[in-house]
């Protein structure tokens, strides 16, 4: 089967810093491959690559079975994108902004702009100027300009980007069901560890420039690890009530303690009734998952 996208030694290198180093990328139709990193970890620079915005210094790239470089054919009626600020015309509509979009992209009637305007959620702000938008409804334009063409491949730099957290669960519903019903294949990039794990069928794991891990994403569970955090008021006399007790407390960089033992996790109100008999009750006490820099270190380390 051919890739959707095959990059092959991807590298771009600037006077002062090698933005992306070597890497090599094969995704497949129908999958939602999420490039995840830390910010400034090359993720950006990656998707404009794939796109031909920035030019590699070497390597190749692939989208849709064409070359992408200079003056070459490219499938971009096949694709849509978005990176980094959508960008919009601020003095006109939302309406006017996807009508424009679409004659550029050669769509004739209204139909095209009124579907979309309805998928994300537009309609209250049609009428709009785009100059006038919060960040998040500035981003489902960007999106909307994406979608308007009814891609095959969607290619997406932080999609999420200034949405609250009902934005960001219809975004991803939105993804899921084109990539599920529609056959579109979807790449994107986050920093955003617990979204990319509810969204992507595969996970690229980028760092300093280069593509260090891959895994599937029910993978992704196994290198998350829970912890209890602690909070009292007295913290230095809860860790002794607690290693007298038999768990292991680890004091964190934010000065909290975390507790990784099965017992702790399972039965955090056995935490609270130690700390509570030592004479220093917790203030905080929540199960959490790692955090995306503890989940890098992890990886990246090992």
């Amino acid at each position: 089967m051919t890739p959707v996208i095959h990059a092959r030694g991807l590298t771009k290198r600037y006077p002062n810093v090698t933005a992306v180093d070597d890497l090599s990328l094969r995704i497949t139709a129908g999958e939602i491959y999420a490039l995840l990193g830390l910010n400034g970890a090359g993720k950006t620079t990656t998707i404009r690559m794939l796109l031909g915005m920035v030019r590699p210094s070497s390597g190749t790239v692939e989208v849709l079975g064409t070359q992408v470089r200079p003056g070459a054919h490219a499938p971009w009626s096949r694709v849509g994108y978005l990176v980094e600020t959508p960008a919009a015309y601020p003095e006109l509509t939302v309406r006017e902004n996807l009508a424009v979009a679409a004659r550029l992209r050669g769509l004739t009637g209204g139909h095209h702009v009124d579907e979309v305007i309805e998928r994300l959620l537009l309609t209250a702000y049609a009428g709009r100027r785009a100059g006038t938008l919060s960040l998040g409804n500035a981003q489902r334009l960007g999106l909307a300009k994406a979608l308007l063409h009814k891609p095959e491949l969607l290619i997406l730099d932080e999609p999420a980007n200034g949405l609250d957290p009902a934005g960001v669960a219809e975004i991803r519903d939105l993804l899921h069901e084109l990539s599920r019903e529609h056959g579109v294949s979807v790449v994107l990039s986050s920093h955003i560890l617990s979204e990319v794990a509810r969204l992507a069928t595969r996970i690229g794991v980028i760092h300093g420039g280069q593509l260090v891990r891959e895994l599937d994403a029910g993978d992704l569970a196994t290198h998350l690890r829970p912890r209890l955090s602690v909070s009292a008021r007295d913290q230095a006399a809860a860790e002794r009530a607690l290693s007298r007790a038999g768990f292991s407390p680890i004091r964190t960089e934010t000065h909290d303690i975390a507790l990784r033992d099965d017992r702790a996790i399972a039965e955090p109100d056995a935490v609270a009734t130690v700390l509570v008999a030592a004479g220093c009750p917790p203030t905080r006490l929540v199960v959490e998952q790692d955090d995306l820099e503890t989940f890098f270190l992890r990886v990246v380390e090992s």
